[in-house]
């Protein structure tokens, strides 16, 4: 099993679904002792015996979402403040096994994980997201957090009832459906204690189609009871156990480290540049992992995509024939037509943006249609990445051969690593430097001037941003015509 798995692996689609055991391995509490502590909190502020009863034989069942939610109840804002502060893993070590799964990554497609805290992202260097949109199916490189993440509350699934609702949306389950549908998957991280394990893998495989990829689940040999092992392969899962008899999880580890070197001594293929330095973790089933019950869908994914386009040469003979010999006419036609023909390489531009903008995006592009017709710009998107090529590598080289680059600015574009910390810094360099020409875009009201793009002059031209327009169509034809003077700028002077 474990060579179908490193075949698997090589193939550069194999998809991680990690669960709570992986935040466990830093220190971080199990479900368990995250209800354990808020029980105590109940406990310290006096509240009804009957409600702090009620958690506890939840969680005495192994309920531990219906147990987060009765205290959620009970304790309202004060839950939410003790979450934080149970599952910050900042100041923590990246345990072992975070660190060995992250040494896959080369060979890796995504990582989906229940897990709220930051580890994997610390670990992997990718992106994380927390809303799924129709175009997870083409992404690469990246870890959804099906269940939130820690930064951001409003996300959070962590009762039953906000789970399923989260996870409902018919785009998010066709979306979703594409992944397991193609992709192989590896579920680690995850036991038996987690009361909704057994739903996740039922789920995954109805999202998996009629004829999936293979799918395994590596599990502590001692969890694989002969009724679950003959169930687990009735769901068409390949086993990976792993000895745990000594009470640790090392061995998963050695095959982890086992499956990276393999992949290494097989073919070296450059991994996803890191936002963060790399790193690597242990198991047992923290709060930051829960169940998938009805992998259905979330909203829209925060990250960042780019669009190309080329770089433009003048009509034949005008760089040839010497202005002093140029009719009047001549000129004048010459001009006209450098905005009216398709240039041999039509100016490139990249859209720099957070995942959640990306509506706001396409409105933008929308209103520069009349410039993608005439050929003067050619626009690209990831979703144009095949499958095989590596996401990462495609947006840095559309970031270093773009002419134009705007900035879509919004809280989330400022909140994301990823669009300010490698994308925007990377963009502000080519525009000191004369290779590229930089615009921010204002989006939407956001602390942006003291940012190292605030020098530039912004669109739209009152700096409003777009959201508080009253009619926001007035401000993309505002934005796209300030887009045409600098491209016009660009094809007049394209060196």
């Amino acid at each position: 099993m474990l060579a179908e798995l490193q075949g698997a692996l090589e193939g550069g689609e194999l998809v991680l679904f990690v669960g709570g055991g992986i935040s466990a391995a830093a220190g971080l509490p199990t479900w368990r002792q995250l209800v354990d502590g808020v029980l105590a909190l109940m406990q310290q502020r006096g509240m009804d015996e009957a409600r702090i009863d009620e958690v506890s034989e939840l969680a005495r069942r192994h309920h531990y979402l219906d147990a987060m939610a009765a205290a959620q109840d009970a304790l309202g804002p004060a839950f939410r403040s003790h979450v934080t502060r149970a599952l910050d893993d900042t100041d923590r070590p990246i345990p072992p096994i975070a660190r060995a799964l992250a040494g896959l990554r080369a060979d890796l497609r995504a990582v989906v994980t229940t897990n709220l805290n930051y580890i994997l992202e610390r670990a992997f260097g990718w992106e994380a997201l927390s809303r799924l949109s129709d175009d997870i199916a083409k992404r690469r490189g990246f870890i959804l957090k099906i269940q939130g993440t820690l930064r951001d509350p409003a996300t959070w699934a962590l009762t039953r009832e906000r789970f399923h609702a989260q996870l409902s949306s018919p785009a998010a389950r066709r979306a979703l459906a594409g992944v397991f549908s193609a992709c192989p998957v590896l579920f680690v991280g995850f036991g038996w204690g987690d009361d909704s394990f057994e739903q996740m893998l039922e789920d995954v495989r109805e999202l998996s189609g009629g004829d999936p990829p293979p799918r395994f689940a590596m599990l502590p040999e001692a969890s694989l009871t002969p009724f679950r092992r003959k169930s687990l392969q009735g769901m068409g899962f390949r086993l990976v156990p792993y000895d745990n008899s000594d009470g640790s999880h090392a061995n998963a580890l050695l095959i982890l480290e086992h499956l990276a070197s393999v992949a290494h001594a097989v073919e070296v293929r450059p991994a996803p540049r890191s936002i963060l330095p790399p790193a690597i973790p242990d198991l047992e089933i923290p709060p930051s992992s829960s169940g998938l019950a009805g992998l259905a869908g979330l909203a829209g994914f925060g990250g960042t995509r780019a669009l190309d386009f080329g770089d433009l040469e003048m009509p034949a003979g005008m760089r040839d024939e010497p202005p002093a010999r140029a009719e009047p006419a001549l000129v004048l036609d010459l001009t006209r037509r450098r905005m009216s023909e398709p240039p041999a390489n039509p100016i490139e531009v990249f859209f720099s943006y957070a995942e959640t903008d990306r509506d706001l995006r396409d409105k933008i592009e929308t209103h520069l249609a009349m410039l993608k017709r005439k050929g003067v710009i050619r626009g690209w998107h990831e979703g144009e990445i095949g499958a095989g090529e590596e996401w990462d590598r495609e947006i840095r080289e559309h970031l270093e051969s773009a002419k134009m680059i705007l900035l879509l600015i919004s809280a989330d574009f400022l909140a994301s690593d990823f669009c300010y910390e490698e994308q925007m810094r990377r963009a502000i360099q080519r525009h000191e430097r004369g290779e590229a020409r930089v615009i921010p875009v204002i989006l939407d009201a956001c602390d942006w001037e003291p940012a190292p793009f605030g020098k530039l002059r912004p669109l739209p031209e009152n700096r409003k941003p777009v959201t508080l327009w009253p009619n926001q169509s007035e401000a993309f034809a505002d934005i796209a015509k300030g887009i045409r003077k600098q491209v016009e700028q660009l094809t007049q002077n394209p060196s």
